[in-house]
């Protein structure tokens, strides 16, 4: 009877021990499990200080170029009307883009008080808003609505009443695109 007790004994811590290691073993996928949320939330939580940073830098960007529009931009109606923008790809780091690749677009550029202001045509659809001002024979413009994940930028040479010749930038978390334009002035 004794030696049963004894059997009986081992044999529940033996189970009872069985159950602690399964119980360790879920305890520890679960702690992993919480772990891996952590690091997700902070990487989310870098992102998101990554875009706070790039939206207040466009911010401060479009206030920049505002301040210089009001208080630097000369009027030329030479540059007021429609102008065919062609646009060759001379340096990329971006997928998906390649050198050489080109693109052509028609610009309606007008004022708006002291302000330029370009409406960037794709055929009939407008896909871009640009502002900014000019000044010594050169326009500079951004993107009117800043974006928090792209920035477009450009500046062009006004060479005379029918041609600029310039650089558009395209700006994005990881890369950049930068294009040589040639604008005609359209009849």
């Amino acid at each position: 009877m004794k030696s049963n007790l004894i059997i009986l004994f081992i044999f529940i811590v033996f189970l009872q021990s069985c159950g602690l290691n399964e119980r360790e073993k879920n305890l520890q996928i679960l702690q992993k499990e919480i772990a891996q949320k952590e690091q997700g939330l902070l990487a989310w939580e870098q992102r998101l200080k990554l875009k706070e940073e790039a939206l207040e830098h466009a911010r401060q960007s479009l206030d920049s170029a505002k301040m210089q529009a009001d208080s630097a931009s000369v009027y030329d109606p030479a540059i007021v009307g429609k102008w065919i923008v062609k646009m060759s790809c001379i340096e990329t780091t971006c997928d998906g883009s390649a050198l050489g690749d080109t693109k052509t677009e028609q610009w309606d550029i007008s004022y708006n008080q002291k302000s330029i202001v370009v409406k960037a045509y794709s055929g009939p659809v407008l896909i871009r808003v640009y502002v900014g001002n000019y000044r010594d024979n050169q326009l500079k413009v951004l993107d009117e609505r800043p974006n928090v994940d792209v920035s477009f930028k450009a500046a062009l040479n006004f060479i005379n009443e029918k041609r600029m010749d310039g650089t558009r930038e395209i700006l994005q978390a990881n890369c950049k695109i930068v294009y040589a334009l040639t604008a005609e002035k359209s009849k």
